[in-house]
C-alpha cells in the first residue's frame, strides 16, 4: 500500500473500514452475512439432509437455564449456558458456535452429549449471543474465552474429562485452543469445517462471494483491525496451533462445502501433530454435516472419543 497515491491509498483505507465493519461489527453486518450463507440457523431449508427432522428445535430453550457469567482478567465478562449432564458426572464437553451465531446453535450437539452423560457449556462467542462486545475476531480472542471456561471446569471439578467440539468459527476456536498448554482434563477436540488460516479465508470468500481483490482490499481490511484493537488477520492459524498440539482432534468436513473448502481440513489434518483421525461428510455444505449424515457424523466422534474419555 505505499506504493499508492495518497487520494487511493485513503480510499482504499476507506473501503477497508467498511469491509470491515460489515465483516466483524455484528451489530451492522445483517446484509454482509446474507451474502455469506453462514446463517445462525444451521437447520435451514438450504439442508437436504436425512438427519434435521430427528431433532427437536425446542430442546435449546428448554434445557439452557439460565445464562452463566464469569470474569477474569483475560477475557473479562463472558457469558455462557451450562447443561447439566442428566446425573451426576465427571464428562463435560464446550460446544463452539460459528459466525452469525450464537449458543443456541450447538443444540445438535449438546442434544446428543447429554445422553451420553457430559455435562455441556455453550459459550457466547465475542460479539454473538450474549457478549458484550461488539466485534467479532474469528477464533482469535474467543480462544481466551473457551479457556477460560476450562479452567473453570477444572476448578469445578479437577477429575473432570473435557471435549472442545466446534463448528467453523467455534472449530477455529478450539484448534486454537489446541495450540496451548491445556491442562490433562482436556482429553479430545472435535473440528467441524473450520479454516486453515483466517487470511486465506477471508481471500477467498472476497474473490469468491464479493467479487472484491484480496489486495490491496484485505490489507487495508486488516490494517483497521489492528488500528481498533481487535485482531492481526495475519496472526489467525489454527493451521500453526495444531503443529502444536497434543490434544487427540478428529476433524470433520462436508465435501459440499463452498464457504470453506474442504482441502482445508487436509491441510489442518496433515498439519496436526497429536493423534488424530478424519472424516469427510459426503454432500455436506457449511456447517451442516451433522444434518447432513448423523450416522457417519456421530459415529466417527464418538468412534474417536471411545478411548480418550472414560465412560
Amino acid at each position: 500500500m505505499l506504493k499508492l497515491g495518497v487520494g487511493t491509498a485513503a480510499a482504499v483505507m476507506g473501503a477497508g473500514a467498511l469491509v470491515y465493519e460489515c465483516a466483524l461489527n455484528t451489530k451492522v453486518n445483517g446484509f454482509f452475512v446474507d451474502l455469506l450463507d453462514d446463517r445462525s440457523d444451521v437447520k435451514s431449508e438450504a439442508q437436504s439432509g436425512n438427519g434435521a427432522d430427528r431433532y427437536d428445535p425446542g430442546w435449546f430453550d428448554r434445557h439452557k437455564g439460565d445464562d452463566q457469567v464469569i470474569t477474569t482478567e483475560a477475557t473479562g465478562r463472558i457469558h455462557a449456558y451450562i447443561i447439566p449432564a442428566q446425573q451426576p458426572s465427571h464428562k463435560w464437553a464446550i460446544l463452539c458456535h460459528g459466525y452469525n451465531s450464537g449458543p443456541a446453535s450447538v443444540d445438535v450437539f449438546a442434544e446428543h452429549y447429554r445422553p451420553l452423560g457430559y455435562n455441556c457449556i455453550c459459550p457466547s462467542l465475542r460479539g454473538w449471543g450474549n457478549d458484550e462486545t461488539r466485534y467479532c475476531t474469528m477464533g482469535y480472542h474467543d480462544k481466551d474465552l473457551c479457556m477460560a471456561w476450562i479452567d473453570y471446569i477444572v476448578a469445578l471439578d479437577p477429575e473432570a474429562e473435557i471435549v472442545l467440539h466446534g463448528y467453523s468459527m467455534g472449530a477455529v476456536t478450539i484448534m486454537l485452543c489446541t495450540g496451548e498448554t491445556l491442562p490433562p482434563q482436556v482429553k479430545a477436540a472435535v473440528e467441524d469445517c473450520g479454516f486453515s488460516t483466517c487470511w486465506d479465508q477471508f481471500a477467498a470468500v472476497m474473490k469468491h462471494y464479493a467479487k472484491l481483490p484480496p489486495f490491496p482490499l484485505l490489507y487495508a481490511v486488516n490494517a483497521v483491525s489492528i488500528l481498533r484493537g481487535n485482531f492481526d488477520i495475519r496472526k489467525n492459524q489454527p493451521l500453526e496451533a495444531v503443529k502444536r498440539s497434543v490434544t487427540p482432534t478428529v476433524f470433520l468436513h462436508g465435501t459440499a462445502d463452498d464457504f470453506i473448502s474442504i482441502d482445508m481440513m487436509d491441510l489442518l489434518y496433515e498439519a496436526c501433530a497429536a493423534p488424530k483421525a478424519k472424516q469427510a461428510i459426503e454432500g455436506g455444505i457449511h456447517a451442516r454435516s451433522v444434518y447432513k449424515d448423523p450416522e457417519v457424523y456421530w459415529a466417527a466422534v464418538d468412534g474417536f472419543l471411545k478411548d480418550k474419555i472414560t465412560n
